[in-house]
């Protein structure tokens, strides 16, 4: 079946998301400036406004070209594996409703300045790791004896304990730059592709939630539409904030406050999606949309 309706849409409302992070809208200027040669001073007095909105327009498309081919890619090839193991295919539902929990739990824990992970951190390594042990083996258990829910939200939980304290790298920002940019639509594209192989852990945890809800899909193309989605919902509000440039500057200010409230919102969307995928209630919404709406996606 194709790619429902509420997977595109939940795929889209992630890209958004990842653009108002606050690791990716802050810098927004920077590489409005970046891909278009333009200085900051010359995009935020707006003068020769036809040529450089011209520039942005036409830079703009081919940067957010860069970033979604990369996306794609990862999308078909991991539908492609997903297909392969069709035969595993609840078992892989299962781990990555896992994985996209425990990446909300992650982003909520951001939100609030890792204050979670800093507690743990205080803690004996060997108690976070005895605590981690019995949340993974009491999540076995609540899977095993029909409480998926439950289940998957206890292993989630001890997986990021374990990770906050044995894996706090995991949390570092890493960054792949470029020193100069190479010229012209190429080198936006070029750029665009950079920004998509080199920027974690902001927009990770969440491109990778909806990887592995790809993983789940039976083909490729699938994927690839799933990950087209995604693309556009970080490309449609970089290109229109690029085309408004001015507007953007002059609200961007007074937007900053709500960087938390945007990613517990993202928090709140991933552990949402993760729980109905371990249940499996996620296909259960979707066959009800499609039973009264008649639509069954693209």
């Amino acid at each position: 079946m194709p790619a429902d309706n509420v997977s595109l849409g939940l795929a889209f409302l992630a890209g958004v998301l990842s653009f108002a992070s606050p690791c990716v809208l802050p810098l927004f200027p920077s590489y409005i400036s970046y891909i278009t040669g333009l200085s900051y001073e010359e995009i935020k007095e707006g003068a020769e406004e036809r040529r450089v909105r011209a520039l942005i327009l036409a830079n703009s498309i081919f940067f957010i070209l860069g970033f979604s081919a990369v996306f794609i890619a990862l999308g078909a090839s991991v539908s492609f594996l997903g297909n392969v193991l069709f035969r595993y295919q609840d078992g892989i539902r299962v781990g990555g409703g896992i994985l996209i929990t425990m990446f909300g739990l992650y982003i909520g824990d951001r939100a609030l300045e890792f204050r979670l992970q800093s507690l743990l951190q205080k803690w004996p390594p060997a108690l976070v790791a005895v605590a981690a042990i019995v949340l993974l083996m009491a999540g076995l258990v609540g899977i095993d004896k029909g409480a998926p829910a439950l289940g998957g939200v206890l292993m989630a939980a001890g997986l990021y304990a374990a990770a906050a304290v044995f894996f706090p790298a995991l949390s570092q920002e890493k960054r792949v730059t470029l020193k100069s940019k190479p010229a012209g639509w190429a080198g936006s594209f070029v750029v665009g592709v950079t920004f998509a192989a080199g920027w974690t852990p902001c927009v990770g945890p969440i491109l990778g939630s909806i990887l592995l809800f790809a993983g789940t899909k039976e083909t490729a193309g699938q994927g690839v539409i799933l990950l087209a989605s995604y693309s556009a919902g970080l490309g449609v509000p970089f290109l229109l904030s690029g085309l408004g440039v001015s507007y953007f500057l002059k609200y961007y200010q007074s937007f900053r406050k709500y960087f938390r409230v945007v990613e517990l919102g993202s928090s709140v969307m991933l552990l949402a999606v993760g729980i109905l995928l371990i249940s499996n209630y996620l296909s259960v919404i979707s066959a009800y949309l499609i039973f009264w709406t008649g639509y069954t996606g693209i």
